[in-house]
């Protein structure tokens, strides 16, 4: 007794999809970024020109040629991983290659990550096979699939930073970097646009931009040293700089991009300055100027001694290779009144249209440009308020050590000084005048003995000196310089001076080591949020998120 439906026509199938629409002027529904007229082929003049083609040499998509570059990784490629990623040369094939596949969805980094871990499984039980009870130590390919394996996380670790803190994408991470590089005067549009098309006269930094262009991938070493060059010698900002490595990144990921141009440009705050000596690079990466000449033809017949810095190439010898330094960098030119001096050089002596090759001149002075900025930034981050402010980013965005290990906070880098180590760190461990007081509580003390008691709790504060030793600090000074080493109070208890007793202070260690070990043996719990894993077994709110716990 089932009722039969006949198929709908198309008109029928239009008309009942149609049905299903909202009308949303009628129910006055606001769309945000709603497009509400189809595009015509004349807003394609919105995207500049020279964005609009493809590139030829880029990786292609999709999900099958995701699985065959990763199976390429597991099986030969990965095996040289660990030593192949720094030069741009090896790195082509060394490196993983998995970037815009992982950026556009082709793959998923659960299946890469848990494909890896098969993969070092298997190698670790042919190793066990084969070596017996003598097992072979450092195998080249599980210590660079470990290596792989860390990567991984850190990809996941940036993306995190910027989910936690979305500000990051148009704000400096340490606000107290805010007026660098955006003072009038600061951004040098000559340089910019030198730098987006890679003719600054310094060849591993152009290789490595026309590379970008070409290609839309380089290994990460190379991207870092194009933000430092950017950022410290052409003072660029990183917010004007953001836009063009997003269009020419193949693997475009903005949880990466922001976070790490801001890490290399030196506004985070808890990262240590990262200035490139973009020859010495060239000279390390490219130490036969492979990469340079084949990304820079016009330096393809340099002899090798000039090829990292051409422009000390004596005039005899660009008349020989055919090459001119100083120009704006190409290959054909018409010789002009302007450019006759220069072309006379070379024995061109007719205004005409001819085959000349010029290569740029060095825009700047790599070394006295680098002290110029490493002396403006370091000015800042002396500063006291820079100090507090960046021991705050520490406790949002700092790394921390995997649980089983010491010091389970995270260590302060050594970017910061000592004076942040003793900002207080809401860790929930006892302070100092807590422990006294349970001290004094448990224990029945003379007067005299509880005399001395309050005398060292007024003076005394234990914290890590530079090098993470124990020290004793007098609470009631102003500066940090008056410190006296735990062992030197030691060795002076029971004299007038100190009025401390060396059983008070054996006890109160006790009292916080005993503490610290019992906090550390509590259980975490994970934030449904953000996944963060919290410490504090009774915090009500996610450290890193702020969402409240379940």
């Amino acid at each position: 007794n089932q009722k039969i439906v006949e198929t709908p026509t198309a008109s029928e199938l239009a008309q009942m999809r149609q049905s299903r629409l909202l009308d949303l002027e009628k129910e006055h529904i606001k769309l945000h970024g709603k497009c509400n007229t189809p595009m015509n082929p004349t807003d394609l003049c919105e995207i500049p020109i020279e964005h609009r083609g493809d590139r030829i040499e880029r990786q292609y998509g999709g999900e099958t040629k995701a699985l065959e570059t990763f199976n390429s990784f597991l099986s030969h490629r990965g095996a040289n991983y660990s030593y192949g990623i720094s030069s741009p040369n090896t790195s082509w094939t060394t490196g993983s290659r998995l970037s815009p596949y992982l950026t556009w969805g082709n793959i998923s980094l659960r299946y890469v990550i848990v494909a890896t871990r098969e993969k070092q499984e298997e190698l670790r039980a042919a190793q066990k096979k084969k070596s017996g009870s003598n097992p072979v130590k450092n195998n080249p390919w599980l210590r660079s699939l470990a290596s792989f394996q860390s990567r991984m996380h850190w990809r996941s670790h940036f993306i995190q930073k910027l989910e936690a803190q979305p500000s990051l994408e148009c704000q400096d991470q340490c606000l107290a970097f805010s007026n660098l590089r955006r003072q009038p005067g600061d951004f040098n549009q000559q340089y910019y646009d030198a730098w987006c098309e890679g003719r600054t006269g310094f060849p591993f930094v152009d290789a490595c931009m026309r590379c970008l262009i070409r290609c839309g991938w380089v290994n990460f070493r190379m991207r870092a040293m194009l933000v430092s060059f950017a950022t410290y010698n052409l003072w660029l900002d990183w917010k004007k700089i953001a836009g063009h490595l997003a269009r020419v990144f193949l693997d475009y990921e903005p949880g990466i991009h922001y976070p790490q141009l801001q890490m290399q440009a030196g506004t985070t705050g808890i990262n240590a300055m990262r200035v490139y000596n973009v020859t010495k690079q060239g000279k390390d990466q490219d130490p036969n100027g492979i990469f340079i000449r084949n990304f820079c033809p016009e330096l393809k017949d340099v002899p090798m001694e000039y090829i990292h810095e051409p422009c000390n190439m004596p005039l005899n010898v660009q008349r020989k290779v055919g090459v001119r330094i100083g120009g704006s960098g190409g290959n054909r030119y018409c010789i002009t009144d302007a450019m006759a001096s220069s072309c006379s050089d070379l024995g061109i002596n007719e205004k005409s249209e001819c085959d000349v090759t010029f290569y740029p001149s060095p825009i700047v002075d790599e070394k006295k440009t680098a002290k110029a900025a490493k002396d403006k930034l370091s000015a800042v981050r002396k500063q006291e308020s820079t100090k507090q402010e960046a021991a705050q980013v520490y406790l949002k965005h700092g790394s921390r050590r995997s649980p089983g290990m010491k010091d389970r906070d995270g260590v302060m880098p050594k970017a910061l000084s000592s004076t942040v180590k003793r900002v207080k760190l809401d860790t929930g461990q006892m302070s100092l005048v807590s422990s006294w007081k349970n001290v004094s509580q448990e224990q029945s003390m003379e007067p005299e003995a509880a005399e001395v008691e309050e005398n060292c709790k007024s003076k005394l504060i234990i914290c890590l000196d530079d090098e993470g030793n124990d020290s004793i600090d007098d609470i009631s000074a102003t500066s940090v310089d008056q410190k006296v080493s735990v062992e030197g109070l030691r060795s002076q208890t029971g004299t007038a001076e100190n009025g401390c007793s060396q059983s008070s202070i054996a006890s109160l260690h006790t009292r916080n080591s005993d503490y610290s070990v019992k906090e550390s043996d509590s259980k975490e719990w994970s934030c449904k949020a953000c996944t963060f894993l919290n410490e504090k077994p009774l915090a009500l709110v996610c450290s890193m998120c702020g969402t409240l716990r379940d």
